[in-house]
């Protein structure tokens, strides 16, 4: 194998070298996007995605897509088979230090050793209103890369793909995670525009034969899911799974993802999980949002972090904190039957207790009433 190639660990596929290179036509910020933009041809499937959502648009179709049938066998297989324990990790505000509790938490979890690992932590930067709690808090960014450098990660990588607004450089300023990805040493990438790897789609739920998606994700050890916890206009709450929307390429599935919400968000966020297997997850609820999220609600002060290494487990946890019923809400209920544990009986919650810190979150309006799912534009991811 020439010197310059590199095979992915979990695909076993030969790649190319990646190239450096800075976000076409915004001035550099110090931070490093390493995920070299090639000049390859993906028009054709944005073009694509677009027309399809516009005719979908047109044609007054859900925009979820139609609902998840029983999963089959092959997809059944792929569940944990174990019980999942989920921490509530106690952390009052962004000032506090979380790590010496997160240090704990992670003994008892028993969260992989890292030593030697290149790990991409993928926040959710979506978009950005002054004063909203949309993204991750640039302290629970900290928290999540100083868990990984105490776990013994060699290389630690950040990257986001923004599913709406398409200037990153901006969004890392506004949000003040870029000065945190500064001050913490770390490499960003904007996964919007990485280098892409074809992955094949076996058993999927989405019709996907493909995916696209961004070689650094696909190249990397260990990814971490850092999401904000909040409510969600389509699929009534987002965590640690939705977040891997923003691990799928703008540049190829369009802005906020087009193909992926006509072909259905539950059925993506299911493929995605299959695809990327996210080792773990450190959810940001110090603060959440509840209302008309993800991106239009209000904060909700919660708190704690969610810590956990089955996301299935996780977010169903974060639901039921959240005053939601897991199995309400179709990709968690689909997620008990094929990535892991949603059952409460299934669940070891330790830590602060949910009945304890458990609130009435207000519901996005278009939950409340189904029929209005029909009837929204796409103006969320």
């Amino acid at each position: 194998m020439d010197q310059k190639e590199k095979r992915c660990p979990k695909t076993g596929r030969t790649v190319g070298p990646v190239q450096e290179q800075r976000t076409e036509g915004q001035p550099g910020s110090g931070l490093q996007n390493k995920g070299g933009i090639a000049r390859r041809t993906f028009i054709t499937g944005s073009v694509a995605a677009a027309a399809s959502f516009s005719v979908a648009g047109c044609g007054g179709k859900t925009l979820t897509g139609a609902p998840l049938p029983k999963p089959t066998a092959a997809q059944a297989a792929r569940k944990r088979q174990t019980p999942s324990t989920v921490a509530l990790v106690p952390c009052a505000s962004y000032e506090d230090d979380p790590m010496p509790e997160l240090k704990k938490y992670a003994k008892q979890l028993k969260l992989p050793d890292l030593t030697g690992k290149t790990v991409l932590l993928k926040p959710n930067m979506v978009e950005f209103h002054p004063g909203s709690p949309v993204t991750t808090s640039p302290f629970a960014l900290k928290a999540a890369f100083e868990l990984a450098d105490y776990l013994g990660a060699k290389d630690i990588i950040i990257g986001e793909g923004p599913g709406h607004m398409r200037d990153t450089e901006f969004l890392l300023e506004a949000t003040g995670l870029g000065k945190m990805v500064r001050q913490l040493g770390a490499r960003f990438v904007d996964l919007n525009l990485d280098e892409l790897e074809a992955l094949d789609v076996k058993d999927g739920f989405s019709g996907l034969k493909q995916f696209f998606l961004p070689r650094t994700l696909m190249n990397a050890d260990v990814v971490v899911s850092v999401p904000k916890m909040k409510t969600h206009h389509w699929v009534g709450m987002t965590a640690s799974m939705k977040n891997f929307f923003g691990a799928v390429p703008g540049r190829k599935y369009g802005w906020p993802k087009n193909l992926l919400h006509i072909r259905g968000i539950p059925q993506c966020i299911l493929d995605l999980q299959d695809l990327i297997k996210p080792r773990f997850a450190l959810v940001d609820a110090v603060i959440a949002m509840e209302g008309d999220g993800p991106i239009n609600g209000t904060g909700k002060e919660m708190g704690f972090y969610v810590l956990g290494d089955d996301l299935a487990a996780v977010d169903a946890t974060c639901a039921r904190t959240m005053g939601f019923d897991p199995n309400e809400l179709e990709y968690i209920k689909i997620a008990g039957q094929v990535v892991g544990n949603v059952d409460s009986d299934a669940i070891t919650v330790i830590g602060l207790q949910v009945d304890k810190v458990k609130k009435t979150f207000d519901r996005p309006i278009t939950f409340k009433n189904k029929a209005l799912l029909a009837q929204s534009a796409n103006q969320a991811s």
